[in-house]
């Protein structure tokens, strides 16, 4: 079998780049051959980041990166278009040679070429990871042609594609309800996963990283960004100056993005001890995590947050961090616990603060968490989600 894969990031530490490359080389494990065409940013090619693009990928994995700068939403989604549409005609000829089996394309604007040919639009999955327009924080004229744009797109995939994937059926539901359109078949669910060999190495090694001994460790991980609700996370460590705990309280936020200069402006404003580390590598930012006594997601509720559970959530369960995490819709559907397979909040500072406090004050609580977490990664091993991919392909492939 010979797949090729059309994937908006690769390289580089974002969970979508982290959660597409795990995911790429478990599906390679699967399949004689592998194109994997993808953007990489001016960033990675002529600043210190060009580390992020020294990735090994096994003999079987042809990567094909296409320079391109990120200017704009906009004109990034229309550049994805005109990239699909060169990229279906040379897959057409590989397909006329019989070269290409299954096609693998994330969101739906990089799909428009491969759906336009009825026997390339049979073999391709198209992934549609969120709604796009609820991720835009600035309203006007983008926001508005971005939605329109994005509607039109997914109502193509919807209506064309081979296989639609998603996050979960929360966020398929929600995408059938705002597009007014379903696809013919059921939803192929492909969450965020793990690589548990790679966090058994972190477990494994020996870091100098921070210790907790002197601090309670509070972590976030990711994109410094407005959804993310990193400010509701600061004003509740704040609040933790009147909690009784026998240790202080260190924030540490491994990650960099938009607004963390607002951020950290934030923490020297209420005296918060904090520390950013910008962005690292998946194995670094592995490592950060597991010195967590807790990882904090206080997130803002929106289409994407309410329906995806984040891959460093599986992460923190796998490496057995407890998680404090907003109690959004996704992790209720799945029937996960409070107080025992995470611990829910509001997204507010005062709501944070007092999870926060019963956590951190409960040695118990903290060791029950950290015990469930490894069990429930397991259901989210990449391994498990290639094959489900393969086996989706067939089924299909069989029913033509």
């Amino acid at each position: 079998m010979k797949a090729i894969a059309l994937v908006p990031s690769f390289f580089g530490p974002s969970g979508d780049a982290v959660n597409e490359r795990q995911l790429l080389m478990a599906l390679a494990r699967r399949v004689d051959k592998c194109y994997v065409i993808t953007f990489i940013g001016f960033k990675q090619i002529f600043t210190k980041r060009r580390t992020e693009l020294k990735i090994a990928p096994p003999k079987n994995v042809i990567l094909i990166s296409l320079p391109f700068p990120q200017i704009n939403i906009l004109i990034v989604c229309l550049v994805a278009i005109i990239v699909s549409c060169l990229t279906s005609i040379i897959s057409l000829i590989l397909n006329m040679l019989k070269k290409i089996d299954l096609i693998y394309v994330r969101n739906s604007f990089l799909s428009i070429g491969f759906l336009t040919f009825r026997t390339l639009a049979q073999k391709t999955i198209v992934k549609i990871p969120s709604i796009v327009e609820d991720e835009i924080t600035e309203s006007g004229v983008t926001k508005f042609l971005t939605g329109k744009l994005a509607s039109i797109t997914d109502r193509l995939a919807l209506a064309k594609a081979g296989k639609i994937a998603v996050n979960g059926k929360l966020l398929y539901y929600e995408l059938v309800r705002r597009r007014s359109l379903k696809h013919k078949d059921e939803p192929l669910n492909i969450p965020p996963g793990v690589d548990l060999s790679l966090v058994e190495k972190v477990k494994n090694k020996k870091t100098c990283l921070n210790s907790s001994k002197e601090h309670y460790i509070v972590g976030f991980l990711g994109l410094i960004t407005w959804w993310q609700g990193v400010d509701i996370l600061v004003k509740s460590v704040a609040k933790l100056k009147d909690a009784c705990l026998d240790k202080p309280v260190k924030l540490l936020l491994v990650g960099d993005g938009p607004e963390r200069r607002k951020i950290e402006e934030l923490c020297k404003k209420l005296e918060v001890a904090y520390e950013v580390t910008g962005f690292v590598e998946h194995d670094k930012a592995l490592e950060y995590l597991s010195t967590f006594d807790v990882l904090v997601l206080p997130r803002y509720k929106i289409s994407t947050t309410e329906s995806n559970i984040p891959i460093k959530v599986i992460e923190a369960w796998a490496l057995g961090v407890p998680i404090i995490v907003t109690r959004h819709k996704v992790f209720e559907f799945y029937g996960f616990k409070n107080y025992e397979d995470v611990v829910y909040c509001e997204p507010t500072p005062e709501s944070v603060a007092e999870a926060l406090a019963k956590v951190l004050s409960s040695a118990d609580l903290r060791r029950k968490l950290s015990e469930k977490g490894p069990q429930i990664a397991k259901h989210f091993d990449y391994q498990f989600i290639s094959k489900a991919i393969i086996e989706a392909f067939n089924r299909k492939k069989c029913t033509r």
